[in-house]
């Protein structure tokens, strides 16, 4: 089913497009760079870290299961090729201790990229509220972040200009950003049309890397109270739009059983009390020990 909306991006306007590689190569080690508050990628760098517990890379920017193109389905193992994005920020949100999946680098670190036109950058950011407002519970805004680093050529002589790209000084009253967009569909937004116009055209569009950070869970943080049971205060357990509850095991993704969860939740529900049990038995044998003692004192007195 797909779901269109209007971009009313007045309070957390960014956007997106898929990239093409160029003939430049670059084989540099280190990829993040920076300037005074500026960062960029380098384009076919590596980056200086692998996927691991915190960190996943994607090459694509299906966010959701509708979005993955049919071309990437086998009918005869009834298996995709591709995981949608919703997978690994489910599992990121379910740990409890946040993550950061990159979209614009491929499996083995490389630095690729992802064209994107203000208007699909647009796209990018209500795709991912549409996403997240499918999963179980819904997850808040204040959860995650998403940001778009420019990716850049080593030595460039536009590097500063490639890396001063800031959609907050493009108007949001340009009527075209707010034209309703089409989500949950493998097919083309009038966006993604645009962007390819563009590009035959000979426009020149600026490529990114798509940071989306999932924020560890704080128990303490009051907009967090509703989302936690009693006064145990732990992260809840998230479905992502497929109704699968992903969690994360180094750089693997896993679903547990129902039973499993509820093993899980024990497991965190115990060693939530049991440094409370410890103390508690801690002052039950101090205090018999203490009336051990007075007892004795009476006795020999008598």
């Amino acid at each position: 089913m797909m779901a269109s909306y209007k971009v009313d991006c007045r309070s957390n306007c960014k956007g997106n497009h898929d990239g093409q590689k160029d003939s430049f190569s670059c084989h540099q080690p280190v990829i993040v760079k920076s300037r005074p508050r500026k960062r960029y990628y380098v384009r076919y760098a590596i980056v200086p870290f692998e996927e691991d517990f915190t960190h996943e890379f994607k090459g694509h920017r299906n966010l959701c299961r509708e979005d993955v193109p049919q071309r990437c389905y086998n009918p005869e193992t009834g298996r995709s090729t591709r995981a949608p994005v919703s997978r690994a920020l489910c599992a990121f949100l379910n740990t409890g201790k946040g993550g950061t999946v990159y979209l614009g680098i491929t499996d083995d670190g490389s630095v690729k990229g992802i064209r994107l036109t203000l208007y699909q950058k647009d796209h990018v950011v209500l795709g991912l509220e549409d996403a997240f407002s499918r999963f179980n519970p819904p997850v808040p805004k204040h959860m995650w972040h998403l940001e778009f680093v420019p990716v850049v050529r080593e030595g460039s002589p536009d590097l500063l200009k490639e890396c001063s790209d800031d959609i907050s000084a493009h108007s949001l009253n340009e009527p075209r950003r707010l034209k309703e967009h089409v989500f949950r569909t493998y097919e083309y937004c009038w966006c993604d049309k645009d962007a390819l116009a563009q590009f035959n055209l000979g426009v020149l569009v600026s490529d990114y890397v798509i940071e989306i950070t999932v924020h560890t869970f704080d128990s303490g943080d009051p907009r967090n109270g509703q989302m936690t049971k009693a006064d145990l205060k732990l992260s809840p357990v998230y479905e992502n739009e497929e109704g699968k509850a992903y969690f994360r095991r180094q750089a693997s993704l896993f679903t547990h059983t129902v039973q499993e969860i509820v093993e899980l939740t024990r497991q965190q529900v115990r060693e939530h009390y049991q440094p409370i049990v410890d103390k508690l038995r801690t002052e039950l044998y101090e205090l018999r020990q203490g009336e051990d003692t007075q007892d004795g004192g009476v006795s020999a007195a008598t």
